[in-house]
């Protein structure tokens, strides 16, 4: 059996409350949406993964905020097994603009409201559309139908030990 590996989601909020969410491409999940993010590297924190595969994948700096949620996601299929650490930043920059940097793994980043990202879920839910979410985001829907229900009110979670 494969070892089971830990990814950081990464959730990136506008002004305006949307999220941040690409459409993944050439790996397991291809044609979903997901968040940034990636595995923890070797004696690699959290906070830097997150704030690390933010500006890989998107050019963005940001600042790490948090873990606000866990999941536990198993592709039966693919043979793959991830505990997924949900994590919160905010823009440095909030007049930054994301830029795909890796085309052969996303089709490109697009700001969505969190109504938005629970219509493909029940869409896919019911069969009525083939969009899905990456599981990771399935299985955090299935905690809570209102992501806002996680995050207090000023958008900062608790702060975690760099370690």
């Amino acid at each position: 059996m494969p070892p089971v590996r830990v990814g950081v989601s990464t959730v990136l909020m506008n002004d305006k409350g949307e999220v941040l969410v690409g459409k993944r491409i050439g790996s397991h999940g291809a044609n979903t949406w997901q968040f940034p993010g990636g595995h923890i590297d070797h004696g690699e924190g959290i906070a830097e993964c997150a704030v690390r595969e933010m500006k890989e994948e998107t050019d963005l700096d940001v600042e790490f905020k948090g873990i606000f949620a866990i999941t536990n996601d198993v592709f039966v299929e693919e043979k793959k097994h991830y505990i997924t650490l949900f994590s919160l930043c905010a823009l440095k920059d909030p007049n930054a603009v994301p830029v795909l940097m890796e085309p052969h793994k996303c089709e490109g980043w697009f700001w969505k409201s969190w109504e938005d990202v629970m219509k493909i879920y029940d869409a896919a839910a019911s069969g009525a559309s083939a969009e899905r979410l990456f599981l990771p985001i399935e299985n955090l829907v299935k905690q809570t139908r209102n992501i806002h229900d996680l995050l207090p009110s000023k958008g900062e979670v608790r702060m975690i030990p760099r370690s």
